[in-house]
Parts: C-alpha cells; structure tokens; sequence
C-alpha cells in the first residue's frame, strides 16, 4: 500500500518551513519513515539549501530526497503563485521503492547517465521524474536521448524556474543542490499511473499537410505558401480572439500521423518562432517533416479552463477503480494567473474530482509527459500524473 503525505510552509525561515511542511506531511500520510521526499521551493530557500535537506531528514528519516526551485510552487492547499512558500510530499510504500540521481553535460551525456543509472532498477511499473535546467538543457532533445518509448518507459517532470529573470534556479537530489543539466529519480513498484495533458490551446483554421519543408522551417501547405496560409488564418480571428490569446500564435504538429482529423489534443503544440517574407515560409521551434498534419493555434483562457476540467474528467472516470495515491501537477509558468485572471484555478478543478488526493507541484519552463505512448517535451501546459496501488 502505498502511503503519501503533503505539507507545506511559508515560515521565512528555511529551516523552520522545512520541518514545518515536513511534520505536516509526515503526519498526513500517518507514517513514522519516508521512502523519498518531493519538494519544491520558492528561490529565497535555495541560499540554505543545506538547512532545509537536514530539516527535511530529521523529520522524515529519509534519505531519498529530489526537488527544485520554482517561480511558484503548488499543493492540494493551492497555488502559491507570487508568494513565498516550500512545498515537501513524502512517500512510503511496501513494495514501492526510488532511486534519485543527477546528470551533467550534454543531452546525450545525460542520457547515458541517467540510463546507466535507472536502467538497472527498472521494472514492470515504473515512471522517470526529471527536472532539467533549460539554460543548458534542451527539453526535446532530451526526452529524444533519454527514449520516447512512453509505453516502457514515461517521463513526466518540468524544467526548474526560480526567480523572475531567469538568473536562479537549482535541482536538488540527496544532500546537493546545483544548477545546469538535471536532477529526478525513478519510482519502481506496484503500482499504476494514469498521466493527463492540458494545452490550453484553440486549434484555428483546418488542419494542414506539410507539402514542403526543411528541418524547422514550412515553405508550403497543402501545395500553398505557407505564410500566405497562416496569414489567411489570421483573417478568421476576432479582435476578442487576439486579444485573449495576447497575440500570440503556436503551431500543433499531429502526434498520430495516421489520424487525418486530429482535433484538439491531438497536437503537439509549438511556438512559432518566425516569418519569412522572401520565401512565404514560417519557421516553428520544432523540427517538421513532409506528410505531417499542422494547424494554427491560440492560447485562449476560455478553451485552457474547458480543457483542464475535461482532463480531470477523463482522469476520474479512468482511475475510479483504483483511486490515486498521490498525484504530481507540473504547471507552465504561462499558465496560472497571467491565463484564467484567478488564483488557483486549476488546483480547484482537480480538487473537485480528487478531493483527498495530496498533490506537489511547480510553475515550470516547460513540461514532459507522454502522449499516445511516446514522451514529449511541452510547453503552456499542465500535466497531471497520478498514482495508485495496483
């Protein structure tokens, strides 16, 4: 059975909210020892990193210990955006077990780390947590050298935020805490997980094959230019439309490439990164292939909150059988707030559906998760991981 707990603090004190959050989720979880210790911090407790591992230690007799800064930082008790808070979730199961690790150097050398270090342990259940560092960590290429495959192995995670330009952030595994490559730990055991994705994106226009393309970059649509396309998409937009979405246009790349009517969810959403007058062609942040199906998006508040709550209804009715013990939500930090105009709105809708449930997160540069049995790097989204005893 497993057995999890939540707490958290906003005691200036980084020793003080350590062992207050810990306390609390200790005696959430009605457990005298922790097998790991999730936690998730605000970046004014990162400058006595090694007061809160003790503190964390000292209440939970746990040894395993990963986490990371974050801009904000979340629990089932809300969304602490804008505030000072260290959020810690403690785990303990019979035939639950973790191995936590960290990983410099380039995508593929942490890879080969990584691998060398979960591959051993690896079971029939498992689930791959990794919280890289964007400023010298590529999200998709690392997800591409870590392996796709999200059937044997899912990845779900988001890379650390800190403060507001970007200039601090930290992971921590054990008693290091460290910037640059990546920190996470692998859970092995009995049980299952059920992982929902919210974009919070409206497709517009119709979905589009790739007729031309080279690496990043769209020359034609459907045997069409294709900016011409993207600006005649444009034309379909209400000044209501731009103005909710803050102007700003994201490809979606068909996950499937045997559906031919992928709809909402079924993309894999991209920034557009750029306009070529010259040749009539778009560049995306991702690379493209002739053959593949791309739609033009909007982040719209209105389609992101039917979304989450479709999500979270989907995630009921799938695990009403075997309720989650725990769940993890990686939230991107374009979300929140600055996308519904609330606090706490996504935590409220999954709140509605698990209302027990104790729940970690953060605010992050970008998401992981898989889709359709093959893992992704995200952005602008949610991702919900649960997980129950089998």
């Amino acid at each position: 059975m497993i057995r999890v707990g939540v707490g958290h603090s906003q005691s200036v004190s980084t020793a003080e909210a350590a062992a207050r959050a810990t306390t609390m989720a200790m005696a959430n979880a009605g457990i005298a020892k922790a097998e790991l210790a999730i936690v998730f911090a605000t970046i004014n407790y990162q400058t006595e990193y090694q007061q809160l591992y003790q503190a964390i230690h000292a209440n939970s007799s746990c040894d395993e210990l990963i986490g990371c800064s974050g801009m904000s930082v979340l629990t089932s008790a809300g969304e602490f955006e804008g505030q000072h808070a260290l959020a810690v979730m403690v785990i303990r199961g019979d035939e639950l077990s973790s191995v936590s690790f960290t990983a410099q150097g380039t995508e593929s050398e942490i890879a080969q780390q990584v691998q060398q270090c979960v591959h051993p342990e690896m079971r029939e259940h498992s689930l791959l947590i990794v919280l890289p560092d964007v400023r010298d960590v590529n999200p998709t290429e690392l997800v591409k050298h870590i392996g796709s495959d999200g059937a044997k192995l899912p990845i779900v995670g988001a890379a650390v935020s800190g403060d507001a330009t970007g200039a601090q952030m930290y992971h921590w595994a054990g008693t290091q805490a460290a910037e640059g490559g990546v920190a996470g730990a692998l859970l092995t055991g009995n049980f299952r997980t059920d992982i929902g994705v919210a974009q919070g994106c409206q497709p517009i226009g119709k979905p589009r094959e790739v007729t031309k393309a080279q690496g990043r970059i769209i020359f034609e649509l459907d045997g069409e230019p294709a900016l011409e396309n993207f600006k005649g998409t444009l034309q379909l937009l209400t000044q209501a439309d731009i103005r909710r979405s803050g102007g700003t246009v994201f490809v979606g790349i068909a996950i499937d490439s045997e559906n031919k009517a992928p709809t909402r969810g079924d993309f894999l959403i991209r920034n557009l990164v750029g306009i070529n007058e010259q040749h009539a062609a778009v560049a995306l942040s991702e690379e493209v292939a002739e053959g593949q199906l791309v739609q033009f998006h909007l982040r719209n508040p209105v389609a992101a909150a039917d979304e989450i709550r479709t999500i979270i209804a989907r995630l009921s009715e799938q695990t009403r059988e075997h309720p989650p013990a725990f769940g993890l939500y990686f939230n991107c930090l374009g979300r929140g707030k600055g996308l519904y105009g609330t606090a706490n709105h996504d935590i409220v809708v999954i709140r509605e559906k698990f209302p027990e449930l104790p729940i970690i997160g953060f605010f992050g540069n970008s998401e992981f998760a898989p889709i359709g049995m093959h893992n992704f790097a995200h952005t602008y989204t949610g991702v919900l991981v649960l997980c129950s005893d089998v």
